[in-house]
């Protein structure tokens, strides 16, 4: 949707900066809901700010600075205004929608941010975002006998995403959750380095046409392996999936699109594998935007809007509304509770309401000192809750939050799920 057809949702916007707040706050201190407000301590910075800049944009009443863009890019596309608004609002305003829309423009103007333009082209060479070889993304598999699903034909499309593919860190990971797999007996399959990047960060950044042949890439290989059921390493991909192909009018019609941690929950509640967890520890758990607010299964939809009344605009016929309730809450929870000796206590902001790590949206790339912010902002609630661990179910989340946490001197440690998953199960991390 371009920035014309959002001015009709930008001038809803009744500017009650709802957008920057936890829609009920459990106490002042994590009360904000919104980093990018958080740290450039301006409206502009909100998204009901950013909206204004965009309406502006679409009636030429406004140029491009280096201020005007650094608002709309100090932001890591969370979508977590967009969950607070619509507890107001429903579908009368969508921030999130304006935003993607306000990146687009920006984008195909050629006035980003300098260090987009390098992310994107280390993805159209080597389809991922840190221009390793295209030929490395399979080498965490090599010696594992592991089924070419590009050559045969499985049930599940195993989709391991950029970072534990191309990670060696990631790897002892990514082993054991194919390892469970096995035992399970299921049938399934890897592409490899036929794999590609997702697509998720393109369409964040604003490059749309980017985001959309990943899509059709993506799509290509998944429906040709005739798998029933993709299940993912990758909270980006996860998202993507779900709810970014839909909105760039790509299908991948009747399959099935799971996380790792929602397989594997399914996998011990069926009894199909016995994992004897065990751990020592009182443990928070960061829910990612990607693997909550952002993975709700998007529908796209063909209507009008009319008025109610002469007072009401409602949409017909009726749309889905995204409010970040149905995304991926309860499976990392429940795998979780099975580690016998760890606690979980929750953060005030968790679920739909979680706040963002830092690290999405070119934030990290773009603007260091925010993501870091950011970061140290989610740290400090995780701390005030007594746990001496931070999971989380996020490659970038992890990587991010614990290089944070070991920069600022922070006393808590920072775990990926399938590691500790792993550890608990008496495997080796790496």
């Amino acid at each position: 949707m371009s920035l014309e057809e959002r001015k009709r949702y930008i001038a809803k916007c009744p500017r009650c900066s709802q957008c920057k707040w936890v829609p009920a706050p459990k106490s002042q201190r994590f009360a904000a809901i919104c980093p990018s407000i958080e740290y450039g301590k301006f409206h502009s910075y909100s998204a009901g700010g950013k909206g204004v800049t965009a309406y502006a944009l679409a009636e030429g009443k406004a140029g491009y600075s280096e201020t005007m863009v650094k608002s709309v890019y100090a932001c890591t596309m969370c979508g977590a205004c967009d969950t607070a608004c619509k507890t107001n609002f429903g579908d009368n305003v969508e921030p999130l929608d304006t935003l993607y829309a306000l990146r687009s423009h920006i984008a195909e103007a050629g006035h980003g941010p300098s260090q987009h333009a390098a992310i994107i082209d280390n993805l159209r060479r080597e389809g991922n975002r840190w221009g390793k070889p295209r030929r490395d993304r399979g080498a965490w598999a090599d010696g594992f006998g592991l089924k070419d699903i590009t050559a045969t034909p499985a049930e599940v499309f195993l989709h391991i995403g950029c970072a534990s593919a191309y990670d060696p860190e990631r790897w002892g990971e990514t082993r054991f959750a194919t390892g469970l797999l096995q035992r399970a007996g299921v049938d399934f399959g890897i592409a490899g380095n036929a794999e590609t990047d997702c697509g998720s960060l393109a369409h964040d950044l604003g490059f749309r046409r980017e985001a959309l042949d990943f899509a059709k890439a993506n799509a290509e290989l998944i429906l040709a392996s005739k798998a029933s059921v993709v299940v993912t390493l990758c909270a980006e991909a996860y998202a993507a999936f779900r709810n970014v192909y839909p909105r760039l009018g790509v299908s991948l019609g009747d399959v099935r699109i799971l996380h790792i941690s929602e397989y594997v929950e399914t996998l011990l509640a069926e009894g199909r594998i016995d994992l004897k967890l065990a751990g020592d520890l009182v443990a928070t758990y960061h829910d990612p935007c990607k693997l909550g607010r952002l993975s709700e299964v998007y529908e796209p939809w063909q209507g009008r809007w009319t008025q109610v009344l002469n007072v009401v605009t409602v949409a017909d016929p009726p749309r889905k509304v995204l409010f970040g309730t149905q995304g991926n809450y309860d499976a990392p929870r429940q795998l979780m509770g099975r580690v016998v000796g760890l606690s979980l206590v929750e953060m005030e902001r968790t679920r739909e309401i979680s706040y963002c790590c830092g690290a999405g949206g070119g934030a990290a790339e773009t603007y260091p000192d925010f993501a870091e912010a950011t970061a140290r902002d989610r740290l400090s609630e995780a701390e005030a809750t007594g746990a001496n661990v931070l999971i989380t179910a996020c490659s970038g989340c992890e990587v991010h939050l614990r290089r944070t946490a070991e920069a600022t001197g922070s006393v808590m440690k920072v775990r990926s799920l399938l590691g500790l998953l792993a550890e608990a199960a008496g495997m080796s991390r790496c």
